[in-house]
């Protein structure tokens, strides 16, 4: 499942500054150590436990740069998942769940474009449908807006700049998530 974001009074003041690029090189995910996310999320329009989203490793091979984040929930801290992306020219990959290798999933293709379509076995459709200004608890962002159908839902997530996801609503469950906060790494 694809995890959502944090808001503070920097993360606004990064989000305002960060003017909507057309260059093949911005990046759709966090990827400074220590970068950190904070989520709020609901189901049905009733508030459920949030989690924090910390970058907690980066490595660079051969052209691709996978970072690892580590979730805790808001409620206990205890760690509820850890995941591995892959960032290349092609895309924004998942590439491990619950630590462990996963099939690799394109979540994003790059350079983003509005019209790309994807499609991704056993997992469904993805079409970039715009780029807008979101506000979300964190700020206002400009992000790029991802529609995933599958047979049972329709999820939409909104990706921005440096940051990540910033938002995720689906019909599953009236389920949305949004970033609350925003900590960049040192």
């Amino acid at each position: 499942m694809l995890r959502l974001l944090p808001f503070t009074v920097l993360a606004a003041s990064i989000a305002h500054a960060a003017p909507a690029t057309k260059s093949k090189d911005v990046v759709y995910h966090p990827t400074k150590l220590g970068d950190t996310r904070v989520y709020e999320s609901s189901s049905g329009g009733k508030a459920e436990t949030g989690y924090t989203d910390t970058v907690t490793d980066v490595e660079q091979k051969e052209g691709v740069l996978y970072v690892t984040n580590t979730c805790r929930s808001a409620r206990t801290g205890a760690v509820s998942n850890i995941t591995t992306v892959a960032l290349s020219d092609e895309g924004l990959f998942r590439f491990a769940e619950f630590g462990a290798p996963t099939a690799k999933e394109l979540l994003l293709k790059m350079p983003a474009k509005v019209g790309a379509k994807w499609e991704v076995d056993g997992v469904g459709k993805y079409t970039i449908t715009k780029e807008e200004e979101i506000e979300v608890p964190a700020g206002k962002f400009r992000a790029i807006c991802v529609e995933w159908v599958t047979r049972q839902h329709k999820t939409t997530l909104w990706f921005a700049p440096n940051v990540g996801l910033i938002k995720w609503a689906s019909t599953e469950g009236d389920r949305v998530k949004v970033i609350k906060e925003f900590k960049p790494g040192k």
